[in-house]
């Protein structure tokens, strides 16, 4: 507008000039060849301040926040960026019995997950993702033969700490603390489960560990893999957090999985939802680094007895797979985990079991999935929008082998041979960022009665649950 606006002022010089001196005419040239000079630094002048504006736009950062990835900070070419963000889960226990003596846990509230997650990109090809919880972490001793209720209260644990090099995205490399390939409810985020606690398949999955792997998709993402070489958890190590590699030695396992989705770009909308997998971790254990098994109320409900260690291979398999279509959810899977355990000289080769089934249905008519649940419209009283409901339930049992209490690994006094746990629950999303859930778990036992002198059942355990989280 500047430019014009003084082209505008000497055309107009122009025309009022005197007849005299337009007669003139070495005068009006003269005048002309200042006027083109005046034109001609005008338009570097706007050249200059275009050029300025566009340096300026590919030199600073692009500074975002939004309710799907929180705050972020990216370099204008996209190879650097930094995302934050977080949630904090705030959780009710109540038992229908608060007995801590016959049960090993009490009603409580507490601040189950209280996560900072940063992660983010450098150089364009490398990943980084860090995870403290500072939360109430429930770390159960795992000495034999003692039932601990005592948890490590809101220390701050490392959760996740990994670094991913993606230079080629079928084949990525993974380095660091990070969840291991194998159970498929467990591989899911937490802000996206079904119920707050995961079911008994994860009693015998390992969890987090420290290790190297591999992975990445093939075939448009129709084929998921991974594998690794990990430290060596026990089973359900790490699940809270804490890094215990207690006993004497556990040696390096190796972990892989495979997950299909073979009708998920195809017409067969009815089967497009459907996942199939088959994980596997095996190891040569050594040492007394062994787990105390929890029922859904996070009681610790099994523990082998003193001097029982692990002695030789141990080999977990999980077939799993999921099915979502339209509102309707289905997750399922299977462990099988047999190791060798050894007490005084006597070597066993056990095979304890654990399945799990849930099943969700999105009220009012949103899409199930295996990353959760977003309101079609959020929550606004004004405008009589309510968010999305979520109905789900779950089955699942435990079975411990029958030779670990028949040769003295474990105390049917004490520990149970097999739990059944049955739950149902509403999830109320009243956005992408607010989650309100309550359920209820009943989970009956097969002996193991808690003060561990009677030789009965322990007392069937009725679990009323409540839950706020709040992520960004």
């Amino acid at each position: 507008m500047r430019f014009f606006g003084q082209v505008f002022v000497v055309f107009g010089l122009t025309v009022v000039l005197p007849l005299s001196a337009l007669a003139d005419t070495g005068s009006l040239e003269k005048r002309l060849d200042e006027l083109e000079q005046q034109v001609s630094i005008l338009k570097r002048q706007i050249e200059n301040n275009k050029e300025d504006t566009k340096a300026q736009a590919t030199t600073s950062p692009v500074i975002t926040a939004n309710a799907k990835d929180g705050f972020s900070i990216k370099s204008p070419e996209g190879n650097f960026n930094l995302k934050i963000g977080g949630y904090t889960q705030v959780e009710a226990r109540q038992f229908a019995t608060n007995d801590k003596v016959n049960l090993g846990e009490a009603s409580s509230i507490l601040a189950r997950r209280v996560r900072l997650i940063i992660q983010g990109t450098v150089a364009h090809d490398f990943d980084f993702y860090l995870q403290p919880d500072f939360g109430y972490n429930n770390t159960y001793s795992d000495s034999a033969g003692t039932i601990s209720a005592t948890p490590g209260a809101y220390s701050v644990a490392l959760q996740d700490a990994w670094i991913d090099w993606k230079y080629f995205p079928d084949f990525t490399i993974k380095a660091g603390k990070f969840k291991i390939p194998f159970d498929l409810e467990n591989l899911q985020d937490t802000r996206y489960t079904s119920f707050p606690e995961l079911g008994l398949t994860g009693n015998l999955s390992p969890q987090r560990d420290i290790g190297v792997q591999v992975g990445g998709n093939l075939y448009w993402d129709w084929i998921t893999y991974a594998a690794g070489i990990f430290d060596g958890a026990a089973d359900k190590e790490n699940g809270y957090g804490g890094y215990n590699t207690g006993g004497n030695s556990n040696s390096r396992n190796g972990a892989g999985r495979i997950f299909i989705t073979p009708f998920k770009d195809t017409n067969i909308e009815l089967l497009q939802g459907l996942g199939i997998g088959y994980a596997a971790s095996y190891g040569k254990e050594k040492g007394t680094d062994l787990p105390t098994f929890i029922s859904p109320g996070q009681a610790p409900v099994f523990a082998y007895n003193t001097g029982v260690s692990a002695d030789g291979p141990q080999l977990r398999t999980e077939p799993q797979a999921y099915f979502y279509y339209k509102s309707l959810g289905i997750l399922g899977e299977k462990v099988d985990d047999y190791q060798t355990l050894k007490l005084l000289n006597t070597k066993d080769k056990i095979d304890n079991k654990a399945f799990s089934v849930e099943a969700s249905y999105v009220l009012t008519g949103e899409d199930a999935s295996y990353t959760g649940v977003v309101p079609r419209h959020e929550f606004n009283l004004s405008k009589g929008d309510w968010g999305a409901f979520e109905l789900v339930g779950r089955y699942g049992q435990l079975k411990l082998d029958q030779s670990v209490f028949d040769d003295g690994l474990a105390s049917l006094n004490s520990s149970i041979d097999s739990e059944k746990a049955w739950g149902l629950g509403l999830n109320w999303y009243l956005n992408r960022n607010v989650k309100l859930a309550a359920g209820f778990e009943q989970t009956k036992f097969n002996r193991g009665a808690a003060n561990g002198i009677r030789t009965d059942d322990r007392k069937t355990e009725n679990l009323f649950t409540g839950l706020a989280q709040l992520s960004f």
